[in-house]
């Protein structure tokens, strides 16, 4: 049996050398050459436009309604601020983040802003004052203003309330 099972092993082994045969290649029909395809530009035609320049998210802040003798944190009923974006492309969310003058974040509100990217875009956030913790705790001094597109800061403005 030992034998029987060695010589198929070897006649397999022979059957599958290919020593000495001509290699097998697949029958091709002739067929017409390809036509060369121009991926240059023509010859005197060498300058490329270079591609668009990036758009850079940009946001500018103004407060609403601050003017001299109305920022007492007893007379004011809300800080107005809006925020004017461009360079932004599609839906994307705008935050603020109001930082009273202890540096630890008071409230954080958020907008959505739907643009072009040659399109500028205004959005108006307010901080309750009157009635709040604001007026209640005297929380008067520079606040600070923190924007943010889709969580990335963005720009920050400040502004004072008066005691």
């Amino acid at each position: 049996m030992r034998v029987r099972m060695a010589f198929l092993t070897s006649a397999l082994w022979l059957a599958s050398c290919t020593e000495g045969e001509a290699p097998h290649a697949p029958v091709r029909t002739p067929q017409e050459p390809v036509a060369p395809t121009d991926v240059l530009p023509p010859r005197g035609d060498t300058a490329v436009p270079p591609p668009p320049a990036p758009v850079v998210p940009r946001g500018e802040a103004s407060f609403i309604g601050l003017e001299e003798g109305r920022r007492g944190v007893l007379s004011m009923a809300q800080v107005d601020v809006d925020l004017t974006v461009s360079g932004i492309r599609g839906r994307r969310q705008v935050s603020v983040e109001f930082v009273p003058p202890s540096g630890l974040p008071y409230e954080r509100r958020a907008a959505e802003v739907v643009a072009r990217a040659d399109q500028a875009q205004t959005v108006r956030f307010s901080l309750p004052v009157a009635g709040t913790a604001v007026a209640t705790s005297g929380m008067s001094g520079t606040w600070e203003a923190r924007f943010f597109l889709d969580g990335a800061p963005l720009t920050a403005a400040s502004f004072t309330l008066d005691p």
